[in-house]
């Protein structure tokens, strides 16, 4: 949860008269609607000092040794600089974030908002000015932050599941394996849904989508055709009271959950069986749903990588409606803490 401060730093409409010019780390701008589209009106503007409200919510802390006693140290690149007097070493207020020790962190407002726009690798690039390399360092290095978030949560309560069956995919590997030679071969080009049967079952898996009442949200990826407990156990509570599709469904468990199994479905519904308008599954379904649709534009990720894309729209989705210059500053306050060394000031 972000402080309050920066909350209402975000909100409000981006004056600068409270804040020193020379910390100023970003602008977020849009080109002018008049006759001069060269002319860039400031939309949001990032300051050093709403970034250490947000990355020192309990005041000035070390971030490699924890220690309150720090004394000015100088600046270093527009951000205070500061020496820590127990383990004699210097750090800035960006020091352990998202952005330390980039040379373009200016343009990560507006590298935040491509990420809310879904663009590609090269359009992202060409609009910032940067190489297509750095773009997709970049993007990996925000998604995979908000994957590792996200992982640390578990749904819990009545739970939703939605599944997806996938191909195993191996887009951008240079250096295979020999568990993996077997699984790549032979090349398939038929559509996996229908001609299932003829595929390896080492490359069929399964998008796996849990949504609890609460809003928690959370995915994980799964063999397909097999027993699917430690999956779930993974991103789901124990206790939780699963709520699975009877019809058409590949959720095989074993000797059963802990908690307990709903299955719903139009079968379950027409007999009576679909235990009340509590258990259902659609929220479960439309997530997974708009999630397939909207990674059209990607032409194909990397298994490996799917979970972080996952995460990438869970955030698109959420700040859908809300003001592309607000939702940029409040994506870029997430991304400040996941860094390493924020998470020794959170309880």
């Amino acid at each position: 949860m972000l402080p309050a401060s920066v909350i209402r730093a975000v909100l409000r409409p981006p004056s600068g008269s409270d804040m020193p010019p020379h910390e100023r780390i970003a602008t977020l701008a849009t080109p002018s609607s008049g006759s001069n589209p060269a002319i860039r009106i400031p939309r949001q503007e990032l300051y050093v000092g709403e970034v250490r409200d947000a990355v020192m919510p309990r005041g000035l802390l070390c971030p490699r040794c924890g220690s309150e006693h720090a004394v000015l140290y100088g600046r270093r690149r527009g951000a205070q600089r500061y020496m820590c007097k127990a383990c004699r070493r210097t750090f800035t207020d960006l020091t352990g974030t998202l952005v330390h020790g980039l040379h373009h962190r200016h343009l990560w407002l507006d590298f935040c908002k491509c990420l809310l726009d879904g663009l590609s690798v090269r359009d992202t690039a060409g609009k910032l000015g940067i190489s297509k390399n750095t773009a997709f360092a970049w993007r990996h290095r925000a998604i995979s932050a908000l994957a590792s978030v996200d992982s640390t949560d578990m749904c819990r309560g009545i739970v939703e599941l939605a599944q997806w069956p996938m191909l195993r995919s191996f887009k951008g590997s240079r250096v295979l394996n020999d568990a993996l030679m077997h699984a790549i071969r032979p090349s398939i080009r038929r559509h996996h849904r229908v001609y299932g049967h003829l595929i390896p079952r080492s490359r069929q898996i399964t998008l796996v989508v849990a949504v609890d009442r609460t809003g928690r949200v959370r995915a994980e990826v799964a063999p397909r055709g097999e027993n699917m407990t430690p999956t779930l156990s993974r991103i789901i509570m124990s206790h939780a009271q699963l709520c699975a599709p009877r019809w058409g469904s590949r959720f095989r468990l074993g000797a059963g959950w802990p908690g307990g199994v709903q299955w719903v479905g139009a079968y379950g519904e027409l007999r009576g069986r679909a235990g009340g308008p509590l258990y259902h599954v659609r929220n479960a379904n439309r997530l997974i749903h708009y999630f397939v649709e909207w990674m059209r534009r990607f032409c194909g990720v990397a298994t490996k990588y799917l979970l972080r894309y996952f995460s990438w729209y869970l955030r698109c989705a959420a700040l859908a409606a809300t003001a592309s210059g607000v939702a940029a500053k409040l994506l870029f306050f997430e991304l400040l803490g996941t860094g390493p060394g924020v998470a020794q000031q959170v309880d």
